[in-house]
């Protein structure tokens, strides 16, 4: 078997040395390789990309409303600048306290006893005896 690997190279062995002469030819690569050379070339894509993105959008009109010939409506600008700024604006007074204590406590209250009581009316027509939840 000694002279089995002594011998001569075979014919695609022949091709395969020609084509390694030829121009342009490269060695297989790794995943690793492959991986960065699919990035820089995306990169360059990108690149090219945002140059001529750049360039049209200096040859072109700029709207804000695409092509339509929109006027902005006062009214909404003003309340959309408002809630923008609201922090700037807030003011901490009874009228908010009231407010944060009826949403922010009273209802939520409300709502749990509401439930409860549903859930006891239910068990008590089905005779079980009732449950002591939180607060009831």
């Amino acid at each position: 078997f000694k002279g089995f690997f002594l011998q001569a190279p075979l014919a695609f062995d022949v091709k395969e040395r020609e084509r390694e002469k030829c121009v342009g030819f490269r060695e297989p690569f790794s995943m690793a390789t492959a991986g960065r050379l699919t990035l820089r070339a995306l990169t360059r894509s990108l690149n090219n990309s945002q140059v001529q993105l750049q360039n049209v959008a200096t040859t072109t009109q700029k709207r804000s409303v695409g092509n339509l010939p929109v006027k902005a409506n006062s009214y909404i600008e003003n309340w959309a600048h408002k809630r923008e700024n609201v922090e700037l604006t807030f003011k901490f007074d009874a009228k908010t306290l009231s407010l944060l204590g009826f949403f922010g406590l009273l209802t939520p209250y409300c709502v749990y006893n509401m439930t409860i009581s549903e859930f006891q009316s239910m068990q008590e027509l089905a005779g079980k005896p009732k449950k002591k939840y939180w607060g009831s």
